[in-house]
């Protein structure tokens, strides 16, 4: 039985990786996903990666301690219907969730925070709860980032509610800071 399990997940987990082509980074390319354990729910069309999951794309990562990864549920064209292993007919990614010590790493930038969501469609990744930023030196702290993936804009907002004794968006910034010199940017977590 254990044997049958596991070539089920194997199997899962390879038809997922032909699908999984969401954008983590600019330039696209497949996305190199690890973690302690993987979960397939087919009823619901979903992927749970559970501790330490590290996710490569390019030269952008997210870490995180959970990562759920939603699919359409609308096959992909080709594929077989009857009596294939979960995960087999469930499309395209439509959105990934990550929950507890979230980190996304580009090369110019390290953000931080409790969660995030990434959305296919718009291209974005929102890091929401306790955010800080850093780039180079300069440091950004707020309750909520959004990061449009393809342009690198980014948008940082609070509440007014924030851990910060502020409960506003602050900011330190050095003025010979060229994007990473001497500062976090080239740090991994």
């Amino acid at each position: 039985m254990t044997r049958l399990t596991t070539a089920l997940l194997c199997a899962a987990s390879l038809s997922l990786a032909g699908a999984a082509m969401a954008q983590l980074a600019p330039s696209g390319g497949p996305i190199d996903i690890s973690a302690n354990e993987l979960e397939l729910v087919d009823a619901q069309h979903m992927a749970i990666w559970r501790g330490d999951v590290d996710a490569l794309q390019g030269r952008n990562r997210l870490r995180a301690d959970v990562v759920n990864i939603y699919f359409n549920g609308r096959p992909t064209p080709g594929a077989a219907s009857s009596g294939a292993a979960p995960g087999r007919n469930w499309g395209k990614v439509d959105h990934m969730v990550a929950e507890g010590h979230v980190y996304f790493v580009s090369p110019t930038q390290n953000a931080r925070g409790d969660h995030a969501l990434y959305e296919l469609g718009p291209d974005t990744v929102t890091l929401t709860g306790d955010v800080i930023v850093e780039q180079g030196q300069s440091v950004i702290h707020g309750e909520k980032l959004i990061i449009d993936v393809r342009s690198g804009h980014a948008s940082m907002a609070s509440s007014g509610q924030a851990r910060s004794s502020s409960g506003r968006v602050r900011g330190i910034f050095y003025a010979n800071d060229q994007n990473g010199s001497g500062g976090a940017a080239g740090r991994q977590p």
